[in-house]
């Protein structure tokens, strides 16, 4: 007797969790767990998994051997990207990630890279703070995370549209190929006589480092740094930029715990960060694949089947969370689930967290009485597919 297919089954059939939206995510998701630990969905027109418990999207992010990054990434970043630490695994993934590593460990983080962090935040409130209203997605949190990782890299920008350009459709593929692979060829032609230069004279900035270290007698060759830049650019610019988007959002949405942060921001303003990446994490449903069929926590997954790790849905289980529905500093847990788990969690997490806090600090000790304006929507939208969400705009005013 034949055993059914675990896909046999649609569990959702009027969405598709690869390219389209719902205002109800979280409330779907909720009652999808409701029923099981996962549900079947359509996903680009297949049926993929979709794990929905804290305890399966942990499991699952340390299942590499399983759900092996490089199944989906050679595929939808590296045709873009280049070779990236996602599309590797074994030997070469761990001497890339020693060797790309050092500038991202939290003791070069907070000695090096945190007094670069909150002058640009400043330079870039100078730029509207005197107007008493701004669209904060437009003005701060969408320039600021591109800022950081230009100057870090030491790159001279002199066209800020431009770079945010870049980082905006370097992620787009394969949903818009045609601007992805237009942005891939501007980043390297800008790039690759600078990395260059750097080779010949290295400075301070990141990628001097990034060009002269080396593990076990290897260094990376230039297409290596270009496609960790090209990397870093979509993930450490629009990944921040929804995550304080959506922090912010939160918090202008409960203004009671928005005044607790401005009141301590030096205490509260790192669990506002950590409350905000679980309550509404930028990367909400990342989707990994099952190269070879398996039985995993008791699914018979069929082979080449999408499993689709709902981190949002990960984040709001009430097994894990109590009242998981609920924004609440004072939680004081940490979501590492935000930036992964197992060997490709994000490198750059301490970087991340230190833009983020330093970000919102600086919001809320520049900008006193900060509210939403009359009419202004905070509502979080998905960005891409439905996998990145975040708010299009949040118009705001202060006193």
């Amino acid at each position: 007797m034949t055993t059914p297919s675990i896909l046999e089954q649609l569990d959702v059939t009027d969405i598709d969790f690869a390219f389209q939206d719902t205002p109800d995510l979280h409330h779907l998701l909720a009652d999808l767990r409701e029923r099981k630990p996962y549900a079947v969905v359509p996903f680009a027109g297949v049926r993929a998994v979709l794990l929905l418990t804290h305890e399966l999207v942990s499991a699952a992010f340390k299942d590499e051997q399983t759900f092996p990054a490089s199944a989906v990434y050679s595929l939808t970043t590296e045709p873009v990207l280049g070779r990236t630490l996602q599309c590797m695994t074994g030997d070469e993934h761990r001497v890339n990630r020693a060797i790309v590593s050092p500038p991202f460990r939290r003791s070069l983080v907070t000695g090096w890279i945190e007094p670069l962090l909150e002058p640009i935040a400043h330079e870039l409130i100078d730029r509207f703070v005197g107007e008493g209203s701004v669209d904060l997605v437009a003005e701060f949190t969408t320039r600021y995370p591109a800022l950081v990782i230009s100057r870090l890299l030491g790159l001279p920008v002199r066209d800020e549209a431009t770079v945010l350009r870049w980082a905006h459709d370097l992620f787009y593929f394969p949903l818009d190929p045609s601007a992805a692979h237009r942005a891939s060829r501007e980043f390297a032609e800008y790039v690759v006589p600078i990395i260059a230069a750097r080779r010949r004279e290295p400075g301070d900035d990141m990628l001097s480092k990034l060009v002269t270290e080396s593990v076990d007698g290897e260094t990376l060759s230039d297409d290596q740094v270009l496609a960790f830049l090209r990397l870093l650019f979509p993930a450490g610019a629009d990944t921040t930029m929804l995550a304080l988007g959506n922090t912010v959002s939160a918090l202008l949405t409960h203004p009671d715990q928005l005044a607790a942060v401005a009141a301590d921001p030096a205490e509260q303003a790192q669990w506002a960060i950590w409350e905000g990446l679980r309550w509404e994490p930028p990367v909400g449903l990342l989707p990994r694949a099952c190269p070879v069929a398996t039985q995993w926590q008791g699914l018979d997954i069929p082979a080449m089947t999408p499993v689709i790790f709902a981190i949002n849905a990960a984040h709001r289980d009430p097994a894990r969370y109590p009242a998981p529905h609920r924004f609440d500093i004072t939680r004081r847990v940490t979501t590492m689930l935000s930036f992964g788990q197992g060997p490709h969690s994000c490198l750059g997490s301490w970087l991340a967290l230190a833009e983020l806090r330093t970000g919102l600090i600086a919001l809320v000790q520049r900008l006193p009485g900060l509210r939403l304006a009359d009419g202004a929507d905070p509502t979080i939208t998905s960005q891409v597919g439905t996998a990145l969400r975040g708010p299009n705009a949040l118009r705001v005013e202060w006193d």
